[in-house]
């Protein structure tokens, strides 16, 4: 520093660009790396250029929208059907926009933006050169449903299923005008929620669901088709064995609108014709119906073409989609005793895990109302306030899941013991030690004619999770796992040094309770539905188990399946 100079302020030192400044400049130098110029006619980062820019030459708008990189830059196509004459695998024809990259399966790095908009540039380099030249054809045929429609169809149909079906439109929600398309047998159990909905009873529309080949197009045809005469163009190619169906159907059925669903190895895409107003006469609708098929030849261009998408949610679909190699609860006869904070939720557990499906039941028993105090922590909200928790917990799986055959019985087990033994498996899940132990009396005394029994509660004030398995002779019955009622746990959960702590407000009619966040018992319901899948999966795995919730208040304790006591009261060789 020179003689009788001064140093700048602090306030006009150089400022450090923040970390957004960082990424914006990362960004922008990157694109102009490869010759992109910025497009200021939009918002956000847009920048104009070429793909591939010493082959193809594609031009593309990218817009970096997101500087996080949770979701990729978007890249779209000026030209749609540049460079390949027509539609290529990964582009939306709508307007453009390139699918180049799996967003969930590849994890960018928001720290590195310059590298990280090269990393999308030559990842799309690459996937439009393989498009274009014919590489991703499979591509095309995976992603036809994007090209062929813009609606779906709700389908209860088995996967096989061929023949004629009926298309309904039908109510899933009374706060809402909003209507859903299903195609089923023309008897899904959905029907039994659009009449709890307010829903009348709808008209069914003729549907025809015909086997096809994996469907795909030509990209030099117009796509997609718009009238008969193209779907039919169409179809000679793609279908031929459907070339017809949609004329014939409308022969054997009435009005000016008809279906078909096309069942293809790339999945179900359904056609909705719809006849023009000037021919929808009563001449041609009524008097020609049944040479409706030949007059249709005539007005092909009159006929009106839509594409749906099937989406499926029959009853084998919803309950094995998210098991894997795992068998689900269906056909199982199952019953829950207790529908409280942690039955509620176990409930809903078992019905998403196919309990009550094929052919199977669930049955939910609870002599208890649903009061304000238990709405912190339960499945169930104010609409069932005073209502028996067993009939809301039921009425509430049976609107989200209309396939299962769910029954409630609102008073106690006790009253009638004779249902357990019509089970396949029990589940006790009160929490109550003094039913728990009736119940696992019954089981002993009924054995080898009583179905295992699953006890599952929490342990202190949600400080852990147990849930135990009996049912075998050889091993512990709920009884073991304390011999004398007054006597210490077979397993010590809680520590030595930890009270209970208990609740009474009997000012606003809330007796004697155990405080617990709701947390814990959706993580007991979770466990116990666990040993209840693993039961369906063949009996592996420890029978008794916990999940420590609280390390302050509860011991570690390891799994395991503990062997029957000699002394105990309920299964020992000396009872008394």
């Amino acid at each position: 520093m020179s003689a009788g100079s001064r140093p700048l302020p602090s306030s006009a030192s150089p400022q450090v660009p923040d970390k957004r400044t960082r990424s914006v400049r990362g960004v922008h130098d990157a694109l102009r790396q490869r010759r992109f110029v910025r497009d200021h006619s939009g918002s956000g980062l847009r920048y104009r250029g070429v793909l591939d820019e010493t082959g193809l030459r594609i031009p593309v708008v990218i817009t970096v929208t997101d500087l996080d990189f949770v979701a990729p830059p978007v890249i779209r196509l000026v030209d749609p059907e540049a460079g390949s004459k027509g539609q290529i695998p990964h582009v939306l024809r709508s307007d453009g926009t390139f699918c180049y990259l799996d967003g969930k399966a590849i994890v960018l790095d928001r720290y590195r933006p310059a590298e990280t908009i090269i990393q999308c540039l030559e990842q799309a380099d690459k996937v439009l050169r393989d498009a274009v030249r014919g590489r991703l054809d499979e591509d095309l045929i995976g992603e036809f449903g994007a090209y062929w429609a813009d609606g779906t169809v709700l389908m209860d149909l088995p996967p096989t299923f061929e023949g004629d079906a009926k298309i309904q439109i039908l109510r899933f929600d009374r706060r809402s005008d909003r209507e859903t398309i299903l195609v089923s047998d023309g008897a899904s159990r959905f029907l039994r929620l659009h009449k709890w909905n307010g829903g009348k009873d709808p008209e069914g529309i003729l549907c025809p669901v015909l086997r096809v080949p994996a469907l795909s197009f030509d990209p030099k045809q117009s796509w997609p088709p718009k009238n008969l005469a193209e779907l039919n163009s169409w179809m000679n190619g793609a279908a031929p064995s459907a070339i017809g169906a949609v004329e014939e159907a409308f022969a054997r059925s009435q009005g000016h609108r008809q279906w078909i669903c096309l069942s293809a190895p790339n999945g179900r895409f359904f056609v909705s014709a719809e006849i023009a107003p000037a021919y929808r006469t009563p001449e041609i609708l009524k008097n020609r119906r049944a040479h409706l098929r030949e007059t249709l030849q005539y007005i092909q261009g009159a006929v009106k073409i839509s594409g749906y998408v099937g989406v499926p949610v029959d009853e084998e679909y919803v309950f094995s989609r998210n098991m894997g190699a795992m068998n689900n609860l269906a056909g199982r006869r199952i019953l829950v005793v207790g529908c409280g904070a942690v039955g509620g939720f176990l409930a809903q557990n078992l019905a998403q895990s196919g309990a009550g499906a094929g052919g199977g039941t669930l049955t939910l028993v609870d002599n208890d109302k649903l009061k304000g105090a238990n709405l912190g922590r339960h499945l169930l909200g104010a609409p069932y306030l005073d209502r028996n928790k067993a009939d809301g917990c039921a009425d509430l799986l049976r609107e989200q899941l209309p396939y299962l055959d769910i029954t409630s019985i609102p008073r106690s087990i006790m009253d009638d013991t004779s249902l357990l033994r019509r089970q396949d498996l029990v589940i006790e899940a009160t929490g109550e030690e003094s039913l728990s132990i009736a119940i696992n009396e019954l089981a002993v005394n009924g054995r080898p004619n009583f179905p295992p029994v699953l006890f599952g509660w929490l342990q202190g004030n949600g400080a852990a999770a147990v849930a135990f398995l009996a049912g075998d002779p050889d091993l512990a019955c709920f009884k073991c796992l304390k011999v004398e009622l007054a006597g210490p746990p077979r397993f010590q959960i809680m520590r030595s040094d930890v009270q209970i702590e208990t609740g009474r407000n009997l000012a606003c009619g809330d007796a004697h309770y155990i405080p617990f966040p709701v947390s814990r018992a959706t993580i007991a319901a979770g466990l116990i539905c666990d040993m209840a899948l693993d039961w369906a999966n063949g009996g592996a795995g420890p029978k008794w188990r916990s999940i420590t919730l609280d390390r302050h208040r509860a011991n570690h304790v390891k799994d395991g399946s503990p062997k029957r006591i000699e002394t105990c009261p309920a299964c020992g060789n000396v009872r008394q």
